[in-house]
């Protein structure tokens, strides 16, 4: 009997968690590693379980010609849990199973604003380029993949549009702005040192990325900077660490 009222209260705690299938407007992205539909302001996103085939197609066809991680305000009938999903789900504030695809928004939703508040106060650790680990990126280009010498490259906010950071070889400072969506970096001032190997090609792929005001993406606690033809992948970190 005892274990019997036990399994029923877990169940009753487990079923409490999931919301009644309910309409819902909200933004969807898909990219590497993200399969999301974020709702609200600010943001809660949160990573798609349980979603028939037929329902997920509709999904990609919604973002289908985008460049990844474009977020297109979409229509729904689903369930949102608080529950997480294991792996990249673990980064949201829990899964939603999406039953219908009621269709776009209309003309008029946007996808959302980013200000430079949105980068504040956070340390942005670049993680991956063009979908690859920094490793596997510099094997890609032609380096044998050692990381220990590399300064891994990071952004830091400040308050009044302050901006510092490192490019891999380089320390920089500077003043940034976004604006329409765009990380526009000016004033930078950088140390000088040489830097040999995939440092020192990383680094002009980055200088060249930031001249040319990258498009902005933040999902969840990830920053993705588009410029260049290049992808860059950012996380972020605690000014402590």
């Amino acid at each position: 009997m005892k274990a019997r009222i036990t399994t029923l209260l877990l169940l009753s705690m487990t079923m409490g968690c999931v919301a009644a299938p309910q309409p819902i407007t909200g933004f969807y992205r898909y990219g590497h590693e993200v399969n999301i539909v974020c709702i609200g302001s600010p943001e809660v996103c949160y990573w798609l379980v349980d979603t028939t085939p037929e329902v997920r197609r509709q999904l990609r066809q919604q973002v289908s010609g985008l460049a990844p991680y474009t977020a297109v305000c979409v229509r729904l009938r689903a369930e949102i849990s608080k529950q997480k999903a294991d792996g990249f789900g673990l980064d949201y504030a829990g899964s939603i199973r999406v039953l219908e695809m009621l269709g776009r928004c209309d003309a008029q939703a946007a996808t959302p604003a980013i200000s430079l508040q949105d980068l504040q106060h956070r340390r942005w650790v670049l993680e991956r380029i063009d979908g690859m680990q920094l490793g596997e990126y510099a094997r890609a280009q032609g380096f044998d993949g050692e990381l220990s010498a590399l300064k891994i490259p990071d952004l830091d906010f400040g308050d009044q549009g302050f901006v510092s950071g490192n490019t891999g070889c380089n320390q920089f400072q500077g003043q940034a702005r976004v604006v329409d969506n765009q990380l526009i970096l000016r004033q930078l001032a950088t140390t000088a040192m040489l830097c040999a190997g995939f440092a020192g090609a990383l680094e002009l792929q980055l200088q060249q990325a930031y001249r040319n005001s990258p498009d902005l993406t933040i999902v969840a606690s990830d920053l993705i900077l588009r410029a260049s033809g290049r992808e860059l992948y950012f996380r972020s970190r605690d000014w402590v660490q």
